[in-house]
């Protein structure tokens, strides 16, 4: 049915898909933004300067709220029975023993974790596709968008001196208008919501030039998106003396922002990137303050970094991210695979004086850390591209454990010496690995437009081969 909507949304003419957005925007904006949201965000911001006793006194109360519920649910009460949890069990003793929670079975069986058999009139389902194209369904009931909407507007627009109510251009998933479109406008206003949703489909550098005569006469106060949209956009401002209105903040979410996207894209806007992380499946928040600090929001979800025995990681140290929500009660997800690798900050203090949590950085996707004979994995490959300023953008994909492909969209000025340059900071990287530098035009993005700058190919098997050697672990700088 949703295909079919899609269908005849892009097949219509621009007026109507103009029509169709603004309704849309009314229909989505007016429930959602009344009285509870309001109160939601003071809460919100009420709990930004919290002692570890009061947090941890949260999460008990939450916790046990969660687990009373899950017991209704299918899955659980047999996850609970296996791992001798009982009812009366102490919380955070309870979340010890749960096994985690895989992607998988979310993605084949969501409605199994529901803890009622009615779901609640007004609950939105929200579909994820990943990156297999079956599509995951996280179930949001009325009270749960809700703080799903104040956490982000608390802790990213406000930190960064906006609201809601501001005007915003949205670089986003949402297919806005048809792919065989040629003439602008790509892009469809919402009047309540008060933001235009421009294409990530079309920025080809023949379009580019309406993209910014639209970003200056609109002039929005905020810009949000994909980084990789946002860069394509500051990559070319920066390049023809062609630049957008200078905004108040950019912000960024569900790609990670590399060094020169960051750079590139506060210098077309002339303001800061507040990055947030997050996801659909509402089970973590963390987001960039006014020092650049990732303070994760300990209310919305438990965060445990692990290594690949399940063991905690030490502050600084890589591991994958499991999350247990604190406020779903319909679809609770308790130690959560959600595929992404991280580190705590070792410095857990910050000028800004919020009390919460710090992340040193969201390192990428669990899938994509590329590995080297010996077992370390590899992460960051910022450094690959260092001294090299004539490329676009780049993929970094491990077709074997000893063989790496980069395509590269050259920009101008890109010349033969560039590429010694990558292989030989690849070198440097990975060691003795083959690479190879194929110059493309374009990089596919995923279903849902979304650019992934690191693909590992190799077999889960061997991965965890790897992991399993001695001294498998993210060393030194090359990570």
């Amino acid at each position: 049915m949703s295909s079919l909507k899609d269908s005849l949304y892009l097949s219509s003419p621009i007026w109507a898909q103009q029509a169709v957005v603004a309704g849309y925007g009314w229909w989505w904006f007016r429930p959602r933004f009344g009285s509870d949201f309001h109160h939601l965000v003071h809460e919100f911001k009420s709990r930004e300067r919290w002692g570890a006793e009061e947090v941890h006194d949260y999460q008990k109360d939450r916790l046990k709220k969660i687990f009373s519920v899950a017991w209704r649910s299918a899955y659980y009460r047999t996850i609970f029975t296996q791992a001798d949890i009982a009812m009366d069990t102490p919380p955070f003793e309870a979340l010890k023993r749960v096994p985690l929670l895989e992607k998988e079975f979310l993605r084949t069986n969501a409605r199994m974790l529901l803890t009622s058999d009615r779901v609640p009139k007004g609950t939105v389902i929200f579909k994820s596709s990943g990156t297999t194209g079956t599509p995951t369904e996280i179930f949001y009931t009325r009270d749960f968008h809700a703080l799903e909407l104040a956490a982000p507007e608390a802790r990213n627009l406000n930190w960064a001196g906006v609201t809601y109510r501001d005007r915003r251009v949205m670089f986003g998933v949402r297919k806005v208008c048809s792919y065989e479109q040629k003439k602008p406008p790509f892009w469809r206003f919402s009047p309540a919501e008060n933001m235009a949703y421009a294409s990530v489909y079309h920025l080809s550098p023949s379009v580019l030039p309406y993209y910014l005569e639209f970003l200056r006469s609109f002039r929005p106060a905020m810009i949000m998106g994909y980084p990789s949209a946002l860069y394509t956009i500051a990559r070319y401002a920066l390049e023809h003396d062609d630049f957008p209105a200078p905004a108040k903040a950019v912000f960024t979410t569900s790609e990670k922002v590399s060094v020169n996207a960051r750079e590139a894209i506060e210098r077309a806007w002339h303001c800061r990137i507040y990055d947030r992380y997050g996801a659909v499946e509402g089970c973590l928040f963390a987001s960039q303050c006014e020092f650049g600090r990732y303070h994760v929001s300990p209310e919305v979800g438990i965060i445990e970094i692990i290594d690949h025995q399940g063991a905690p990681v030490r502050p600084g140290e890589l591991g994958e991210v499991i999350c247990t929500g604190l406020q779903n009660t319909l679809q609770p997800l308790i130690r959560y695979r959600i595929g992404d690798v991280a580190r705590w900050a070792v410095d857990q203090f910050c000028s800004c004086g919020r009390a919460m949590p710090i992340l040193e950085a969201i390192d990428g996707r669990f899938e994509d850390i590329c590995y080297t004979s010996d077992g370390r994995q590899v992460v960051r490959f910022d450094t690959v591209f260092k001294g090299v300023e004539t490329i676009r953008e780049a993929q970094v994909v491990q077709e074997k454990l000893d063989s790496f492909t980069i395509l590269v969209v050259p920009g101008t000025g890109f010349h033969a010496r560039d590429i010694r340059t990558i292989q030989q900071n690849m070198h440097s990287h990975v060691g003795t690995a083959n690479t190879e530098i194929r110059v493309v035009s374009s990089i596919p993005r995923t279903a849902s437009g979304k650019f992934r700058a690191v693909i590992c190919k190799l077999p889960l098997e061997e991965r965890i081969r790897l992991l399993a050697l001695p001294g498998g672990s993210c060393a030194g700088n090359r990570c």
